[in-house]
């Protein structure tokens, strides 16, 4: 689960992805005329490659990064090529897929930079393989975008080494196991994905399109202008969500996924043609590296609610953003993760599933300017269409106090019943957890027994479960107010609208005190006599004091201490274990804080004051109708 083959088992066949139920139209009428003769005509161009071998040789990081890539391309010289093999819970493609991307685009990368032919040789042996496979399993048609991107640009970057043989076997099998199975979709009208799944599906063709036409076969001009064609309308109608201001909606780890195939589709156009049609322009999309960036602990971990795991991953693609949009804050995150990966012996992977991109990384960091200086992102930000919002105390103390909070609506894709959960850092550690995703393979994950799994449900998440249910699934949580106020940082939400039935209102406040406090502060009034649940859910070992009025939350040599303000009545206690389902993920190491009010028909104030040791500061409560005024 800490990789993203998580992704891979997308068996979202029915839920992760929203169609609308038009036909398809034409596609949009797109010149060619400009279409560069030469290969490689991808990304980069042989003329870049001076200047990225120069900085390379001159940055110590950079340097210290192709040593790594050019290490992983070595030790794939004596390795067999992958072969065609279904794996996984649901049968799908696509860990071999991945593999063989991330060894193709490495391989030829590699050669790019040193000449070596024998990683050339290594690559094309890889390609040859894939071409071979009876078909690129369409059913799925994430394998086939993800194998006809890589088998694209392994054919344009290593096009004057190929022999015309191989030229002409892999163009016939990225036509007749890729882009034809592309049209075969339009032709069904099962193209109208409006998620992660249109930037790889319709990017990853559009890759491979451009790389196999030829302005002299007229052919394959039309068959790229028809990929683009169709590519264009799709690509832009889900670009539409990153408006106003960049928040993804499936979280960040489907965010990295998504863009790094939206910014290959953009950097295709750019570089092949001289034109990205507008898409790189469209509201928001210059500001979503904030998204992935604000979605990440100091410790870099994710806020990972809904389908996420914790583990932050790299995004090759924040390189190209930062030159692009010339904000070199994004630059400067991605290697700061990357230090902080390296220091923890997490850059090294057998396995593609994070690093598979990492060599167009480096291309493109090598062609990031080198600023002396940058402006932080703020240490408060909401975004707007999701209703999420982050704050901390620092962007530069490992240390700091990091709050992340879960606004929206309940059923977006990936999503779980977890409105108004959050989760909560301080002194390096991680003390309000979200468990993750269920493991994809389990039946019906993506259905109808989506939300009987424990991981989806709202119990399991830092939020206030009503009568031991769900939220309503058609949920929502909206952000009232993110910001500052003097020293203190504060996050309101209205969640009025999470359990329809069973409450009049519900407002839930979080605050960073001064000092480093965090106030966890619900204010509600029940429809009708209702249990309320108030969940912590924490990796860290808990003590509960005597009088059940505090806890001591302790990892490792760091503690934190919790304490209820409010009610004069209410008690910690930790929840039993719930009972799981046979092939549900364990969840070894989590002790479940609770409070329980049970059979309450009257409004109350649920507060509970997070401090570290010895804080023992007096805190005096306000309406968290006041918590926006000085």
């Amino acid at each position: 689960m800490r990789i993203l083959n998580a992704i891979a088992l997308c068996g979202m066949l029915l839920f992760s992805f929203l169609q609308a139920h038009a036909q398809e139209g034409p596609p949009v009428p797109t010149p060619m005329g400009t279409l560069q003769a030469a290969h490689p005509r991808l990304f980069v161009h042989d003329s870049d490659l001076p200047a990225i071998k120069a900085r390379i040789a001159a940055d110590p990081m950079e340097k210290a990064e192709f040593d790594r890539i050019h290490a992983r391309a070595v030790s794939l010289l004596t390795e067999p090529p992958e072969r065609f093999q279904l794996g996984g819970p649901r049968p799908t493609l696509l860990p071999i897929a991945r593999e063989m991307e991330g060894r193709i685009i490495t391989l030829s990368g590699v050669y790019r930079l040193t000449g070596d032919k024998r990683f050339a040789d290594r690559a094309i042996a890889e390609m040859l393989s894939a071409a071979d496979f009876p078909d690129w399993h369409p059913r799925t048609p994430l394998n086939t975008a993800e194998l006809t991107a890589a088998m694209g640009i392994g054919y344009d970057w290593l096009y004057p080494v190929l022999t015309s043989g191989q030229r002409n076997v892999i163009r016939q099998a990225i036509v007749a196991k890729g882009i034809h199975t592309f049209f075969a979709r339009i032709d069904r009208n099962q193209m109208h994905y409006r998620n992660n799944w249109a930037q790889v599906i319709y990017g990853g063709h559009t890759v491979a399109a451009l790389a196999i036409a030829e302005p002299d076969d007229q052919a394959s001009m039309e068959r790229a202008e028809k990929v683009i064609g169709y590519s264009r309308p799709g690509i832009e109608l889900v670009m539409k969500l990153f408006a106003p201001d960049g928040g993804f909606e499936e979280g960040p780890v489907y965010w990295d996924y998504a863009t790094i195939y939206n910014v290959l589709y953009i950097t295709a156009l750019d570089s092949a043609l001289g034109t990205d049609f507008g898409a790189s322009k469209m509201a928001g999309f210059d500001v979503t590296p904030e998204y992935e960036i604000q979605a990440t602990g100091p410790s870099f971990e994710y806020a990972n609610f809904s389908d996420s795991h914790a583990e932050a991953g790299l995004s090759s693609q924040m390189y190209w953003f930062a030159t692009r949009f010339h904000r070199p804050a994004y630059a400067a995150y991605e290697r700061a993760l990357m230090q902080s990966q390296k220091a923890n012996g997490k850059l090294n992977t057998s396995f593609f599933q994070h690093a598979r991109f990492e060599m167009i990384g480096l291309f493109w960091a090598a062609m990031t300017p080198e600023w002396k200086s940058f402006q932080p992102l703020p240490e408060v930000e909401s975004f707007a269409r999701i209703q999420q919002a982050y704050m901390r105390t620092s962007w530069s103390d490992p240390d700091a106090a990091y709050i992340g909070f879960k606004g929206g609506e309940a059923g977006v894709s990936h999503g779980h019943l977890d409105l108004g959960s959050f989760v909560f850092d301080d002194l390096g550690q991680r003390w309000a957890s979200d468990l993750g995703p269920e493991t994809y393979g389990v039946p019906d994950y993506f259905g109808k027994l989506r939300w009987t799994y424990y991981r989806t449900q709202t119990r399991a998440h830092n939020t206030i479960a009503v009568d031991n249910s769900n939220e309503d699934t058609d949920g929502l949580c909206k952000i009232i107010f993110a910001g500052s106020v003097g020293k203190n940082k504060f996050i309101v939400a209205d969640l009025d609208q999470a359990h329809k039935t069973k409450l009049q209102s519900w407002k839930r406040g979080i605050a960073i005190l001064g000092n480093r406090r965090v106030l966890v502060q619900d204010e509600i009034s029940p429809s009708k006599p209702v249990e309320l649940v108030w969940h912590l859910h924490t990796f860290a070992n808990v003590e509960i004091a005597a009088d059940k009025r505090s806890a001591t939350l302790r990892i490792g040599d760091k503690t934190m201490r919790a304490k209820i303000i409010t009610p004069a009545d209410a008690h910690f206690s930790i929840a039993p274990p719930p009972v799981l389902k046979p092939k549900e993920t364990p969840n070894t190491g989590v002790t479940d804080l609770v409070i329980d009010q049970p059979q309450t028909s009257t409004s109350q104030t649920i507060a509970v004051l997070f401090s570290r040791k010895g804080d023992n500061k007096i805190v005096h409560l306000k309406k968290l109708a006041d918590w926006s005024k000085k």
